[in-house]
């Protein structure tokens, strides 16, 4: 719970319930520790666009080499992603330049 706190700081139970489809109450309850919010709904918030950050919450200090290889591979995606933007935007002033 402290980790969808700390993603969502503000209106934590709507933004799950957004994220999961799940009803705000259900939510409140599972951030009181009311209720377990189940599988179905961490499944839900994994296919989110927190996902990331949820597994690397539950994976917590764990460090199997599957992790670590898969930690590194998202983080290079992203570094890929962020040169190709930047590829495109140079291009695109360049074309500007020459006009």
């Amino acid at each position: 719970m402290q980790v969808f706190r700390r993603l969502f700081p503000h209106q934590t139970a709507a933004e799950l319930a957004i994220r999961t489809g799940a009803e705000i109450r259900h939510c409140e309850r599972g951030l009181a520790g009311d209720r377990d919010l189940g599988s179905a709904f961490q499944a839900k918030l994994l296919q989110s666009d927190v996902g990331d950050k949820i597994l690397d919450a539950i994976m917590g200090e764990a460090r199997p080499a599957w992790w670590v290889g898969f930690k590194k591979q998202l983080e290079l995606s992203k570094l890929v992603k962020a040169q190709a933007e930047l590829g495109r935007q140079i291009e695109s002033m360049q074309r500007g330049m020459a006009e």
